[in-house]
């Protein structure tokens, strides 16, 4: 097998495990786990998978049995699983890739809370791979997971926060993420942070660091979160609605600014950040 990236060995080793070869995930998308009772299932699906790949001193290998059983976690939504899967799209060992097969997965593990499945998913839309490119929507998994720890997706959207691409230009936040970023190992944040702190007036680069700061998230994916209030915000502001600041509180003015979205595009009563709305924020915001 080729040798493997830093990011495939992020996606396709669990800790102590070798990268797993030639698992092929089932066509259909997975299903989430019912209930507990399934999720303990999963765990012991997912266990038994490593250690068919990674058996004890004087075991046989079996990739063939790893792979069912590692499928079998996923679909019953055991994430680490999923994860596996989509890496298995994305990091082939003929160096081929399939982003778009991989995708359905990301999403499943990323819903989960899966840090690196966020910033993975992210880094596909954001590249336009296996699926429409669309800044804003990579913006807001980017943000997902910089609110769950990961100091890549802190760098990740600094970036675009200096470019002002798929999200407002703020350069004040972005040099409060560009700090995580760098206190997180990402070397590359320290020439833009130096470069920032040089233009960000002194006051608001506090105030947005002691804002960043706050952000913090765990677990799954709440049906309404900052992240995705912010994206329908920033959307509905370039469209030229009113929903008040873009800050990720669901208010009044933000309710409003959707209601009368909702009406232009046809879809009035539609849910505030049902599938509807968020498809039509989508379309407009590409």
């Amino acid at each position: 097998m080729r040798s493997a990236t830093p990011a495939a060995l992020l996606l396709m080793a669990a800790p102590g495990c070798a990268v797993i070869e030639g698992l092929t995930p089932a066509e259909t998308a997975p299903d989430p786990a019912p209930d507990a009772a399934d999720r303990a299932r999963a765990e012991a699906l997912y266990r038994e998978g490593l250690r068919a790949l990674n058996p004890p001193r004087g075991g046989t290998r079996d990739p063939d049995r790893a792979a069912r059983l590692i499928a079998e976690a996923a679909h019953l939504g055991h994430p680490e699983a999923q994860m596996l899967l989509a890496a298995s799209h994305l990091y082939r060992p003929d160096g081929s890739r399939d982003p778009e097969a991989a995708i359905p997965w990301l999403e499943r593990a990323a819903m989960q809370g899966h840090v690196e499945a966020q910033y993975q998913l992210a880094r596909l839309i954001e590249a336009g791979e296996g699926t429409a490119r669309e800044p804003a929507w990579a913006a807001m998994w980017f943000r997902r997971a910089a609110e769950r720890g990961s100091p890549a997706a802190q760098f990740a959207l600094a970036l675009m926060q200096i470019a002002g691409a798929g999200t407002p230009r703020d350069e004040a936040e972005a040099l409060a993420r560009l700090r995580l970023a760098e206190r997180g190992g990402v070397a590359a944040a320290r020439r833009y942070r130096a470069a920032l702190e040089r233009r960000v007036d002194a006051a608001a680069a506090e105030a947005a660091w002691t804002r960043v700061q706050r952000e913090r998230a765990r677990g799954p994916v709440p049906a309404v979160d900052r992240p995705l209030v912010r994206f329908a915000q920033s959307t509905l502001a370039a469209a030229g609605y009113d929903p008040g600041p873009v800050d990720g509180h669901d208010g009044p003015r933000t309710r409003a600014a959707l209601a009368a979205f909702a009406r232009a595009e046809g879809i009035a009563g539609a849910a505030p950040y049902g599938p509807a709305m968020i498809g039509r924020l989508r379309a407009r915001a590409r």
